[in-house]
C-alpha cells in the first residue's frame, strides 16, 4: 500500500537526501559522483526532450549527450517535494522546481519542471532506479493539461485575421459595386446625353454644308450659333462626366491651400462670359477685397463654373447674375444669385434631399444634366460644407456654400 511520508519523517529525509546527492552531482556535471547514485539498469523518460530510455545503457548515453550539449553547471530552486513509500525497499518522489541551464547558444529557463523519481534500496543505500522529467510548455500554467491561454491567443489571432480579410473583401465588393455603377452611368450618359447633342451638331452641319449656297447670312449665323451652343453644352457635360468618374474612383486628390477668392472667381467668370453673352447676361462680382479662403483651387473652380453655368441656363434673356461673398466668423459664404425662372418650394426641397442623398450614397442615378449640381455638392462636402439652395418660382435662385477662411 502506498504511504505518503511526512517531510519531517526520518525515512522521508533519508530518501530525499539520497535523491539530491544524485541531483546535486548531476547539476554540477560531476559524472563519477552521479553515476554511483544509479541503480542497476536505470531507466528514464524525459518529456521535455522527448526521450524514452528502456535500459541502463541507453539512459547513460542520453545523460552523456546532455552533458556534452550543456556542460555548464545547472542552477535550480526547489518549489515542492513529496515522498511516498511504495514498499519496504521502494519509494517515489514527486518534485517541482525551477531549473536554469546553459546550452552552447543561450541560457534556458525551465520553470515548474516536474520530476517523478523512483528510488530503490540496494546494499543499504537508496539509489535512483527511474526518472520521469516533464517540462510544461511556456504557455501552460501549473494545473493546466493543455496550453489553454495559447489556444485562446491563437483563436483570437485567427478571428482577427478572418475579420480583417472579411473587411478587405467587403471593401473590395463595395469598390467593385461603385465601379460598376460608374460604368453603367457613363454608358447611360454616353448613349443618351452625349449622343443626342452630337446628332444635332452633325445634322445642322450637314444642312449648313448642303444648303451653303442658298442660305443667307442670317440663317447661316443662326445655325452656327446652335452648333456652338450644342458643342459648348456637350463639352461641359463631358467635362463633368470625367470629373464625376474620377471622384467615384478616388482619383481626385483634395489639396487645400490659402487662395485669393477674388482671383479664383474672376478667373472662372472670364471663362463663362462668352456663354453669358449669347443670352445678353451680365455677371457681376460683389466680393470683399483681399479675402483668402482655404480650398482646393481645382475643385473650387469646378464648383463655381457649374453654379454659374446653372445660373446662365435658367436666367432670362438680358438678365443679371451676381457672385457675392460675405465673411461669417471663420468661414466665407459664397453665393451665385440669378434672376431667372426659379423653382417652387417642393421642387427645391426635393432637389436638396436628392443631392444630399446621392453624395452620402456615393453614386448617381440621374440624367446627365444633374451631374453639375452633384459635383458641386460632392466637392463642397470635401471642403466641410454643404450646398444650400434658396429659390422662389419666377423670382430666381440663390445657390450658396461656405469655405474656411485661409
Amino acid at each position: 500500500m502506498i504511504k505518503r511520508l511526512n517531510k519531517d519523517d526520518a525515512l522521508a529525509q533519508e530518501i530525499a537526501d539520497a535523491y539530491f546527492r544524485y541531483f546535486d552531482a548531476y547539476t554540477r556535471r560531476n559524472w563519477d559522483e552521479m553515476y554511483v547514485r544509479f541503480a542497476d539498469d536505470i531507466t528514464m523518460i524525459g518529456t521535455g526532450v522527448d526521450e524514452l530510455c528502456h535500459s541502463g545503457e541507453s539512459t547513460l548515453a542520453a545523460f552523456r549527450r546532455e552533458f556534452d550539449q550543456s556542460p555548464s553547471p545547472i542552477r535550480y530552486e526547489l518549489k515542492s517535494l513529496e515522498v511516498f513509500q511504495l514498499a519496504e525497499d521502494l519509494a517515489m518522489l514527486m518534485i517541482t522546481m525551477d531549473v536554469c541551464f546553459h546550452n552552447k547558444l543561450e541560457l534556458v529557463e525551465c520553470p515548474n519542471n516536474r520530476t517523478t523519481a523512483i528510488m530503490v534500496r540496494e546494499n543499504g543505500s537508496w539509489l535512483l532506479a527511474h526518472g520521469h522529467w516533464s517540462q510544461p510548455d511556456r504557455d501552460i500554467d501549473v494545473g493546466e493539461s493543455v496550453p489553454y491561454r495559447l489556444l485562446l491567443k491563437k483563436s483570437h489571432e485567427l478571428e482577427e485575421k478572418v475579420a480583417e480579410r472579411t473587411s478587405k473583401i467587403e471593401a473590395q465588393k463595395e469598390q467593385l459595386r461603385k465601379l460598376n455603377q460608374t460604368k453603367d452611368k457613363m454608358f447611360s450618359i454616353i448613349s443618351h446625353d452625349l449622343r443626342n447633342p452630337f446628332n444635332s451638331i452633325m445634322g445642322l452641319s450637314t444642312v449648313l454644308l448642303d444648303e451653303f449656297e442658298r442660305l443667307d447670312k442670317t440663317k447661316t449665323r443662326e445655325i452656327l450659333e446652335v452648333i456652338i451652343d450644342q458643342a459648348q453644352r456637350t463639352h461641359d457635360l463631358l467635362e463633368n462626366l470625367l470629373q464625376w468618374a474620377k471622384s467615384q474612383t478616388d482619383t481626385i486628390y483634395f489639396r487645400p491651400a490659402p487662395l485669393r477668392l477674388d482671383q479664383v472667381v474672376s478667373h472662372v467668370r472670364d471663362h463663362m462670359e462668352l456663354l453669358a453673352r449669347d443670352k445678353e447676361l451680365s455677371i457681376a462680382l460683389s466680393l470683399p477685397g483681399d479675402v483668402q479662403v482655404r480650398a482646393d483651387r481645382h475643385l473650387l473652380e469646378i464648383i463655381l463654373r457649374n453654379l454659374m453655368h446653372n445660373a446662365i441656363k435658367f436666367s432670362h434673356q438680358g438678365g443679371r447674375i451676381v457672385v457675392e461673398a460675405e465673411k461669417q466668423g471663420q468661414h466665407i459664404e459664397i453665393a451665385v444669385v440669378d434672376e431667372g425662372q426659379g423653382m417652387s418650394e417642393s421642387v427645391r426641397r426635393d432637389l436638396m434631399t436628392d443631392l444630399t442623398g446621392r453624395v452620402d450614397q456615393g453614386h448617381l442615378q440621374v440624367a446627365g444634366g444633374g451631374l453639375g449640381l452633384l459635383l458641386c455638392q460632392e466637392f463642397i462636402h470635401r471642403h466641410g460644407g454643404r450646398l444650400e439652395i434658396e429659390s422662389e418660382e419666377g423670382s430666381g435662385s440663390r445657390f450658396s456654400f461656405t469655405l474656411p477662411v485661409g
